[in-house]
């Protein structure tokens, strides 16, 4: 009997804590919130279909602060601000085709810092868009040039569409030295629209990764770099692997500001990180992240562990790939933590954030994968106080139960986080994006590592 009651009363204590507590128009505020806690609070509004959205699937924070969302049924990329304002000047990159008219259904984005937005559609390609070129044109392209060996005083003319043109501009030995400018629209919209940065099938990418067969990548994620190095990664679901690819001169341009740059395309330097199930290798990858340092962190659906941590090891001319992470060690290696997380995401403090997906939620871990906190999950702290018999005496016992209420995340895909430590969510079958920021700036437990 006395179960009983404490059933219903816990039940009406559940009731009372959902209704006292007030949700401002800007930030989700828990009114129990003690001075000192930290929680995660959901940012409001939440962005969702009214923006156009159908199946919101990756998400990526430009260096200007721009936020990118690919959505693959629109098969298109939107553009926000941080304060959810759509932009105007990126109609190319909706309801998108490249200059082969073929369609494209984005399901990873990432920018780097030379504004090239750069996203997959699951085949062997990986495609780019410029912010930068598009915002301010581009008047003509180099055609033909004169390329001089100043050791030996060689000259040679070559035009933009021989195969020598590639192998000269990227010659270490050879400068450019006369450039013929053309203007052909059709060659200046190649450039300025959606198109192939990277492909499996190229004869280059074929020959310099022949072991794998390049040609039947197929590219679940990608992650440029923080700084402007010449390569990014890419996740190759099909051979269970992360590839680096360098970025190689392709094109001279000139803008219509007279500014001169080179457009670049990617070439296969080496599988960074190759099939297993131990820590340190691939598994079914999923997301993929890089921090300051060139540490890789990536999710994935196969057995055994869900996230991994490699590190960049200098090795003579070498640069390897080892597991930071190990099991029983660091808590984010825990085997029965995760089901089927979707991404990961690192924060310029090196704090690791996981898509939990199948079980509704986010999980937060420190550098050193030390569990701190979870976001889009409410915590309910129920007085369960009873008192009992003992003796003649009434003795009363203090406890208490928190109790965790999922489910306003419906299946969280994407995760990415912001300079100012803001958490961007897609939560895809609901067509929204998600944000949540710590209540508590000043907290001890996710400072930055020295």
């Amino acid at each position: 009997m006395r179960r009983a009651t404490l059933y219903i009363i816990i039940s009406f204590f559940i009731w009372g804590c959902l209704e006292k507590m007030p949700l401002p128009s800007d930030i989700n505020v828990n009114t129990e919130f003690v001075a000192g806690d930290t929680t995660y609070l959901l940012v409001n509004p939440i962005w969702d279909d009214t923006y156009g959205f159908i199946t919101p699937i990756e998400i990526s924070i430009a260096p200007d602060g721009h936020v990118f969302v690919a959505d693959s049924a629109a098969k298109s990329i939107f553009v926000l601000d941080q304060s959810g304002n759509m932009l105007n000047g990126y109609s190319s990159l909706m309801n998108m085709n490249d200059i082969a008219d073929t369609i494209i259904y984005p399901i990873d984005i990432d920018i780097d810092q030379k504004m090239n937005v750069f996203f997959i559609d699951g085949s062997n390609r990986i495609y780019r868009w410029n912010q930068y070129w598009n915002k301010i044109g581009i008047e003509s392209y180099a055609s033909f040039a004169t390329f001089l060996n100043p050791s030996t005083g060689d000259t040679i003319r070559r035009s933009n569409n021989s195969i020598q043109w590639f192998e000269l501009i990227n010659h270490p030995d050879y400068i450019m030295i006369e450039v013929e400018w053309s203007n052909n629209q059709s060659i200046i919209d190649s450039i300025l629209l959606p198109h192939v940065f990277f492909e499996g099938s190229w004869s280059r990418n074929l020959f310099a990764d022949l072991y794998y067969e390049s040609e039947k990548n197929l590219f679940s994620g990608i992650s440029t770099t923080l700084d402007n190095d010449n390569f990014m990664f890419a996740q190759d679901h099909y051979h269970n692997r992360i590839i680096k690819i360098l970025m190689e001169r392709s094109q001279y341009i000139k803008l219509v500001n007279g500014e001169k740059i080179w457009v670049h395309s990617g070439t296969f330097e080496q599988t960074v990180v190759s099939e297993g199930t131990g820590a340190g290798t691939v598994n079914a990858p999923l997301g993929i992240d890089i921090d300051y340092a060139g540490n890789l962190y990536y999710s994935q659906g196969g057995e055994f562990f869900s996230i991994h941590k490699v590190k960049p090891v200098v090795t003579g001319a070498y640069t390897v790939y080892q597991s930071a992470f190990q099991e029983g060690t660091n808590e984010i290696m825990d085997l029965f933590r995760f089901t089927s997380p979707a991404d990961v995401a690192v924060d310029l403090n090196q704090n690791i954030y996981v898509a939990n997906t199948e079980d509704q939620e986010i999980q937060v871990f420190d550098y050193n994968g030390k569990f701190f906190r979870k976001a889009g999950v409410d915590e309910i702290t129920i007085d369960t106080t009873m008192y009992v018999e003992h003796g003649s005496q009434l003795v009363e016992i203090d406890t208490f139960i928190v109790k965790e209420l999922k489910g306003f995340i419906t299946m969280p895909q994407a995760i990415t986080v912001d300079k100012r430590g803001v958490i961007y969510i897609c939560d895809t079958p609901s067509s929204r994006v998600l944000r949540y920021r710590l209540s508590n700036q000043l907290d001890e437990d996710l400072q930055p590592i020295q």
